[in-house]
């Protein structure tokens, strides 16, 4: 078990739940990178509604995972168990930048003012891939080492 805080475009976004179990965590963050390695183009790489914003896109695939989620899930990212439970995130990537809208939905949450509004990162794709990529190995590393420290 470790503590794990993660923060996009200013805001805490394990803020319900910030202990995370290593084995499923680093499985999680794998996936993503994975997601995030694949060859441009995929059908992720583009929002679904390619006149509209990556926060509109994000509020119009939230609107219509009502009636059917596989648009939602299909976008998702940041599918990272009980540690992301809280806030529902999608990544686009858009000529070498990636998107991610992201908003909370659960009440309560430790900042109500932060209910409702979508937000945004924007980074390279590059360096996307490198946060997840150091975020796995570091945790793995701690992992490996905590289990060779207790004789495991």
């Amino acid at each position: 078990m470790r503590t794990v805080d993660v923060y996009a475009d200013g805001r805490w976004l394990t803020c319900d739940d910030n202990v995370v179990y290593l084995p499923q965590f680093i499985g999680s963050l794998n996936d993503d990178l994975d997601w995030a390695v694949s060859p441009v183009g995929d059908k992720r790489d583009s929002p679904p509604f390619p006149h509209r914003s990556p926060v509109e896109n994000h509020h119009e695939m939230l609107r219509l995972a009502n009636d059917d989620n596989d648009l939602h899930l299909f976008h998702r990212f940041m599918d990272w168990g009980p540690t992301a439970d809280n806030v529902s995130v999608h990544l686009f990537r858009i000529d070498g930048l990636a998107y991610l809208p992201f908003s909370f939905w659960r009440e309560p949450h430790h900042d109500a003012g932060e209910l409702g509004p979508v937000y945004c990162a924007r980074l390279s794709v590059d360096d996307l891939r490198l946060t997840l990529h150091r975020a796995a190995w570091t945790l793995m590393w701690d992992w490996y080492t905590d289990r060779k420290d207790r004789g495991g």
